[in-house]
């Protein structure tokens, strides 16, 4: 089989090796569609202490199972399905108190153990989930990521009727305003550096786009929400400037969420968060929205055309990641397809 690995930092070659045995409780996958987040990218870079190199990075796909292991009952060869990357052990204190994502024996598909830059992959049962077979493939490689999504909806306690600013117009954050639209949410502005990237947004559902280079953000969203500001503000960039706009953005008793991963330290007022009672939520992975991403992605209200900017053969994935890196192009969504 064809399979991208990264050997070390900055070398990834793509090879004829063997299809990958599998375990008893293993389901062997024969990969249709994964996708590239900006997470192997750091692999590539060897910046995730956590990722073994060499390894076959991918942990956003999908595909159908090719074979199962010998105590694997529920599943059989030919069904659809969709892979959760991340693996917990059940028994230590995270997993038993509903904190898996904390599970203090945490293991990852496509980073401590081969993943989905490959035409197949040997998964644990556990990481294996059944898709409708309405959902086409190149859609249901989108699984983890709005899960992950959804996740960060939860924390961020917004209610239908609530006005949300999303920052950062890339994948995730233009899946953030169909997800919020479909939740009820009455106004998503979406905000980015980028008026390509807003103009998508503004395609698929945002309320308002405002470019935070050029427009007066906080003045637009005051104005628009009496003067108060928005219910929550989900940073979908991790950059400094976004975060620390979002508090001026964001009314009292309303919620600021860390989704996207900051790279640089940065000062908050601790006096305004206390005195305004503004909540500062952390969002990470996606451990208990599973089964919810998948009932949301089967109704068609989350649309990936416009999102997937780069399809590429194997081939070509080094070659997409290094375009994201660099950013020598707009690369919204790149997604190796088989």
């Amino acid at each position: 089989m064809k399979a991208a690995i990264i050997k070390k930092k900055r070398v990834l070659s793509v090879e004829n090796i063997e299809k990958p045995k599998i375990a008893g409780n293993e389901v062997l996958v024969k990969v249709k569609a994964s996708g590239v987040c900006g997470t192997d990218v750091h692999v590539y870079e060897d910046e995730v202490p956590i990722a073994k190199l060499p390894v076959i990075p991918g942990h956003e796909f999908c595909g159908e199972v090719e074979a199962i292991g010998k105590d694997i009952k529920d599943i059989k060869a030919g069904d659809r399905i969709a892979v959760e990357p991340n693996l917990f052990c059940g028994h230590c204190h995270f997993c038993r108190t509903a904190k898996k994502h904390f599970c203090e024996n945490w293991a990852a598909v496509g980073l401590t153990r081969s993943g989905g830059f490959a035409e197949y992959c040997a998964v644990p049962r556990q990481a294996v989930y059944k898709i409708e077979d309405k959902l086409g493939f190149n859609e249901a490689a989108f699984f983890e990521p709005v899960a992950c999504v959804l996740h960060g909806i939860e924390r961020s306690q917004v209610k239908p009727g609530d006005s949300v600013v999303v920052m950062g117009a890339g994948s995730i954050g233009l899946i953030y305003v169909q997800a919020l639209k479909a939740f009820g949410i009455k106004n998503v502005i979406s905000c980015d550096i980028d008026d390509n990237k807003l103009q998508i947004a503004k395609n698929l559902g945002a309320d308002k786009v405002l470019n935070t280079k050029h427009d007066d953000v906080v003045k637009v969203v005051k104005d628009m929400t009496g003067g108060l500001g928005v219910e929550s503000v989900i940073d979908a960039a991790g950059a400094k400037a976004t975060l620390s706009m979002a508090f001026n953005l964001v009314q009292n008793c309303g919620s600021v969420v860390v989704f996207g991963v900051p790279t640089e330290p940065m000062e908050v007022n601790m006096y305004d968060v206390y005195r305004r009672e503004i909540s500062i939520i952390g969002s990470f992975t996606n451990p208990y929205t599973n089964e919810q991403a998948l009932k949301l992605l089967a109704t068609g209200k989350i649309k990936f055309d416009q999102i997937i900017s780069h399809p590429v053969a194997i081939d070509d994935v080094e070659s997409a990641m290094i375009k994201m890196r660099d950013r020598t192009e707009t690369v919204i969504k790149a997604q190796i397809r088989f």
